[in-house]
This record gives C-alpha cells, structure tokens and sequence, in this order.
C-alpha cells in the first residue's frame, strides 16, 4: 500500500545536457523540504568529471 505518491524526475548534466540518471521523489517531505531543494553531483560520462546536474520532471508515478 503506498504511503504518498512520488514523482519520477529525470537527471541532467548543467555542461552539456547529457542525461546522466533518474530519481524518484516526493513532492514535499516531512520536514518541509521540497523537491527543488534536492542536491546531488553525480558523474557525467561524456564529460568525464563529476558535475553538477539539473532535475526535470519526467512522469507520474501509477502508484
């Protein structure tokens, strides 16, 4: 049974635009920290570096 409903957003390098991953996450937790506030670097293998990267939203989640 699902607790909340959380959206898949698609992972993006700020350099060149290449998609580097994905991420699901609720809209807002508990603690009031929204989607928006979500930090991550991750690798970007065109650029060969870690990077910092961008989230745009990919689809609704079913459940």
């Amino acid at each position: 049974m699902p607790r909340g409903k959380r959206t898949v957003f698609a992972v993006f390098c700020k350099v060149d635009n290449s998609r580097v991953g994905t991420v699901r996450l609720h809209r807002q937790n508990s603690k009031g920290v929204g989607w928006k506030d979500f930090k991550v670097d991750k690798y970007c293998p065109t650029c060969m570096k870690i990077s910092e990267t961008k989230l745009k939203e990919e689809k609704h989640s079913s459940s």
